[in-house]
């Protein structure tokens, strides 16, 4: 590998950290704490999303009525569920492409209360 070629592999390694899906969701948990909590209760709804990679699946909770986050599925069942890859998650959540897009691209598959659930932007979006 010539000197230009690494240059390029490590410059792209440094200029966009590695998230994982557990850094992701910590930081809309830290987002979700500092939100107003009575908007965020006017949203309301428990919403389950399953992101996939290969064979795993990581699941994680917003619940907007209690104004939280957690990993793993509600006690109750979630008013929508959202499946969708690590990728288009990271996608999603660090605003690199649109939610609607993602959807009506059919690259996230979303069941339950799909007219709430567009009104989550601002408590997944981090960027």
């Amino acid at each position: 590998m010539d000197n230009d070629t690494q240059n390029q592999l490590q410059g792209a390694s440094q200029s966009e950290p590695v998230s994982t899906k557990g850094d992701l969701v910590s930081r809309i948990k830290a987002k979700v704490e500092s939100v107003d909590k009575e908007k965020a209760r006017e949203v309301g709804g428990v919403f389950l999303f399953n992101v996939f990679k290969g064979t795993t699946v990581y699941s994680w909770t917003l619940d907007l009525n209690a104004v939280t986050v957690s990993e793993g599925e509600p006690e109750h069942d979630p008013d929508t569920t959202f499946t969708l890859s690590e990728h288009y998650f990271k996608q999603l959540v660090l605003g690199k492409a649109e939610p609607r897009v993602i959807m009506q691209a059919g690259r996230c598959s979303v069941t339950g209360d799909i007219m709430r659930a567009m009104k989550l932007e601002p408590y997944i979006k981090l960027a």
